[in-house]
């Protein structure tokens, strides 16, 4: 699939409003997981991060609020508007912008964050090039933190719960997703059937999509950071 055409998710435009709503993190937790990390490795508040992917934001503003210097990128629009609409006392610590994670950016960072993205990423040469991208955008000694779906935990979790439904109630109406996941095993991937449905004063509307998740190997991610001098 064209990543053009993956950015096009209802997931990630149409419905990107309900993005946090229907994918629920201890953000504040993680955060502090996230920092103790940074620490550790010497990178301290006031230190400059990039969050990779960022989506609407909440990680970044949450690490900004712990003092760090954090610039939001993430390919949708939508979900930028949503980081953008997000921001609250943390302002001057913040910004957001639309960017591509493929594509390093001119700045360069202490830090780079990046959660929940790169299963998206499919393509072979794409997967080299993102790790390519980081190490040009880190500063010598720089942290990279990141996640991936591991395949053969990824593969046993969707076999026993295929199956993935949220409800929620919206100021828009009531909000339904459902995802139903297939394994494609010969290629690492997960093929993935989504529907939200919004019901509001009686009226209903739906918005499919299908698209495809690429897991990782330990293998596989060792000689890609390997291969980018990390």
């Amino acid at each position: 699939m064209d990543r053009r055409e993956e950015l096009r998710r209802p997931f990630y435009a149409e419905y990107a409003w309900a993005f946090d709503l229907l994918i629920d993190r201890p953000v504040r937790k993680e955060c502090s997981t996230i920092v103790k990390w940074l620490i550790e490795r010497g990178i301290l508040p006031g230190a400059d991060l990039l969050d990779a992917g960022c989506g609407t934001g909440r990680y970044a503003s949450e690490l900004a609020r712990r003092g760090y210097i954090v610039h939001g990128i993430d390919a949708s629009p939508e979900l930028i508007d949503e980081a953008k609409r997000s921001l609250d006392e943390a302002p001057n610590r913040v910004t957001f912008a639309v960017g591509d994670i493929l594509t390093p950016p001119a700045a360069r960072y202490d830090a780079i964050l990046c959660r929940g993205v790169l299963n998206d990423v499919i393509d072979d040469k794409a997967r080299r090039s993102v790790f390519a991208s980081f190490s040009k955008a880190l500063r010598p000694a720089g942290v990279l933190i990141l996640d991936v779906r591991e395949w053969e935990t990824s593969a046993s979790r969707k076999i026993r719960e295929p199956v993935f439904r949220k409800s929620v109630a919206t100021d828009r109406g009531k909000l339904t997703f459902r995802s139903v996941t297939e394994l494609d095993a010969e290629n690492r991937r997960l093929v993935i059937s989504e529907r939200h449905t919004l019901v509001d004063d009686g009226q209903e509307r739906s918005s499919d999509y299908v698209f495809v998740m690429r897991c990782w190997t330990r293998d596989e991610l060792d000689t890609d950071l390997r291969l980018n001098g990390f």
